[in-house]
């Protein structure tokens, strides 16, 4: 199972930039890694200055890049439930206009649903060691996170309606006509308190905001460590971007004189207030703060090396995924991964859920016997 890094905040807050330049830095130690991105406006392609497909695109050596289409799958899954909702609540009113129902199935955060369980399902694999997140704005990514509610609220209002319908001694409805229904959003319930629960593993999971030292980037990431915090979520970093560098007393001495030092001694002091502030929230709530300085180019591309610099404190340890280790009668692959009941493990593959994940296996050793162990880390395969 990779390593997921999870980032998340307000738009223009700089956070597809931290993203690609934490990918970047976990790359360039030997780590196969994978920068995704759910945001609808895909800036991860104007950071990394290469086009990025919904499948893994190669940026460099051990990085690869992938812009979740979450919106399709949304939209076929509003499209199940409006089937549903016809050979349900229409058949119980003839002539009723299934379109009015459309508001229904529409829930807060649909799209950022599905881009959590398409990485649920990327981290559970071993083909990555590190899956570098870069989500849609916080609100998307909060919405997602309640989405289990606003699909109880409604599984409960068709339940309900049903209820009253069937009270009509003039109208029959068969008992089995909202299962269908009703399996939809319980399967999705389920995959979202599946990741909620990954989420909260902070061997595997590490959960950061990106803010800026302003009011508005202040209150923001304050919300959301109060929002996170309720529902369980451990924050691990909070990393504030575009921060006035101190320069010596000499530098600001021509303040008086020159009107550009005079502009960033101007913004330097607005920020100082807010700047504080995070500091005595990180302290008080044992959250590491990172402070990125303003800088005097535009990290893309290989200048995200340059950037990466300043996330030294992300203290997150990486490991690897797949690991051979040699004997001398024998080979034994060793992998990553959650232990749990749920796991299965076949001949080249394992299975958590209905989800089965694959491995490959040198040529020389498919002819071997193996010997499958589940381990607390997650699995060997020995081969003899």
């Amino acid at each position: 199972m990779a390593k997921l890094i999870l980032f998340t905040g307000k738009g223009g807050v700089g956070k597809s930039t931290t993203s690609a330049a934490t990918a970047y830095h976990y790359a360039s130690q030997g780590y196969k890694t994978l920068l995704v991105s759910s945001d609808p406006a895909h800036s991860t392609e104007d950071v990394v200055g290469v086009f990025v497909e919904s499948k893994p695109t190669p940026i460099r050596d051990n990085l690869w890049a992938m812009n979740i289409q979450a919106d399709l799958k949304a939209k076929e899954f509003q499209e199940k439930l409006m089937e549903q909702m016809d050979s349900t609540v229409v058949k119980w009113f003839p002539g009723f206009d299934a379109e009015i129902l459309t508001d229904w199935t529409s829930f807060p955060g649909m799209d950022e649903v599905f881009a959590l369980e398409e990485i649920m399902n990327l981290v559970q694999s071993v083909e990555y060691d590190v899956v570098v997140f870069d989500t849609a704005p916080t609100g998307h990514t909060l919405k997602a996170l309640t989405a289990p509610d606003s699909f109880n609220k409604f599984l409960l209002r068709i339940l309900r309606m049903k209820s009253r319908v069937e009270g009509i001694k003039s109208i029959f409805i068969k008992k089995t006509d909202t299962t269908q229904l009703v399996k939809i959003l319980e399967d999705a319930t389920k995959k979202i308190e599946n990741f909620k629960k990954l989420l909260r593993n902070q061997d595997f999971v590490s959960v950061n905001l990106v803010s800026i030292p302003t009011e508005a980037g202040y209150q923001e990431c304050m919300k959301t460590c109060s929002f996170l915090k309720k529902q369980g979520f451990q924050v691990n970093n909070i990393l504030v971007n575009n921060i006035i560098p101190n320069f010596d007393e000499e530098t600001w001495k021509v303040a008086t004189q020159n009107k550009a030092v005079a502009l960033l001694k101007s913004e330097k002091n607005n920020q100082k207030p807010y700047v504080q502030a995070y500091h005595q929230f990180t302290n008080k709530e044992d959250i590491t703060l990172i402070g990125v300085s303003k800088l005097p180019f535009e990290p893309r591309g290989e200048r995200l090396i340059e950037f990466s610099k300043f996330l030294s404190k992300l203290d997150f340890d990486a490991e690897l995924c797949q690991e051979w280790v040699d004997g001398e009668d024998a080979n034994t692959l060793r992998l990553r991964f959650p232990h749990s009941g749920e796991v299965k493990l076949k001949k080249n593959s394992y299975t958590i859920g209905s989800q089965e994940y694959f491995f490959n296996i040198p040529n020389e050793l498919k002819d071997k016997k193996i010997r499958k162990q589940k381990t607390k880390q997650g699995a060997t395969y020995t081969f003899k």
